[in-house]
């Protein structure tokens, strides 16, 4: 379990350096947000996995865990509004990115070991019944949504020999529309949730 969630904080890293490099050599706020937004999802990773490093066992301290969980809720809460930004950016500002070919499969690369891992997880953790390796799921499926994001609007400049018509509009933003309305669902479901468990727990003691 630990491996696997290294493993997909180390892969969430490595897309942050990328996309950083990508904004120094082509010099656009784009690739800059992209970065931003990856690096959140790191650092929220990264807060998770300590808990489990410094031994503790998943479901050891519900209190805890409850309040980390409850951390990346409104941390996400806050990135949906970015991811807002990033949306409105590519669709209505009709902004469009021709990546060389190693890019585009290293995205595309990138987008489905995310998918695999946060479906993987998805039924892996589900026994546990920890608040912490909730929050995990919903970070690497957020992170899988928002880069599906990204590579489709890479595919659809690809394919559109770099024009963003009428048809690309539509998919960005129906696309992007969705993803943002799942993750804003996603982050309230965690808030209240977590804030009703804990009340229920003070109200025990």
């Amino acid at each position: 379990m630990a491996i696997s969630l290294y493993t997909s904080f180390a892969i969430n890293a490595a897309y942050t350096v990328l996309q950083l490099g990508l904004g120094m050599i082509h010099s656009t706020i784009w690739y800059y947000s992209m970065a931003a937004y990856y690096f959140m999802l790191s650092v929220m990773r990264f807060y998770l996995l300590r808990y489990l490093r410094d031994g503790h066992a998943p479901g050891e301290n519900k209190e805890s865990e409850l309040r980390r969980y409850r951390f990346c809720g409104v941390v996400l809460l806050g990135m949906n509004l970015a991811l807002a930004v990033i949306v409105y950016y590519i669709t209505w500002q009709n902004r469009t990115f021709v990546h060389h070919v190693i890019t585009t499969i290293t995205m595309a690369a990138y987008t489905f070991t995310s998918f695999a891992m946060a479906a993987i997880n998805l039924i892996r953790y589900r026994k546990y019944q920890s608040p912490v390796l909730s929050a995990a799921k919903a970070v690497g499926f957020t992170a899988a949504m928002v880069s599906m994001l990204t590579l489709e609007t890479t595919m659809l400049t690809v394919f559109g020999e770099g024009e963003k018509g009428d048809f690309d509009r539509m998919m960005t933003g129906t696309t992007g529309a969705a993803i943002t309305f799942t993750v804003l669902i996603m982050a309230v479901y965690i808030i209240v949730k977590s804030t009703k468990e804990l009340k229920y727990i003070e109200k025990e003691k």
